[in-house]
């Protein structure tokens, strides 16, 4: 169940990734057939703005992924103290019982 979990929410991010990396690749404006137009988006596209999208996509899905593993371990932790609670009160039981038999 919990590598369900896991599964499922690598795949969500991966999706989510997809998606955003995709909206950036498509965001870019319309081309218009100027040479003057043509010319200052050819400018704008070698200088290190036009890697922001990108910059962007990957700060989003490196916070994605670290909050993605936050909840696991979150999960993994509380699965755990119920089993350890579990366990002592298995013990309790247990030494209630010997001392009642002994």
């Amino acid at each position: 169940m919990r590598t369900t979990r896991l599964i499922t929410l690598t795949a969500a991010t991966a999706l989510l990734a997809a998606l955003l990396v995709t909206s950036t690749a498509t965001a870019a404006p319309s081309q218009i057939d100027t040479a003057a137009q043509t010319q200052a988006e050819s400018s704008q596209d070698d200088g290190p703005e036009a890697n922001l999208p990108y910059l962007f996509a990957a700060y989003t899905i490196t916070w994605i992924g670290f909050f993605a593993y936050l909840y696991y371990v979150s999960q993994r932790q509380r699965a755990l103290r119920r089993e350890v609670e579990a366990l002592r009160e298995a013990l309790e039981e247990r030494d209630k019982r010997d001392r009642e038999a002994g």
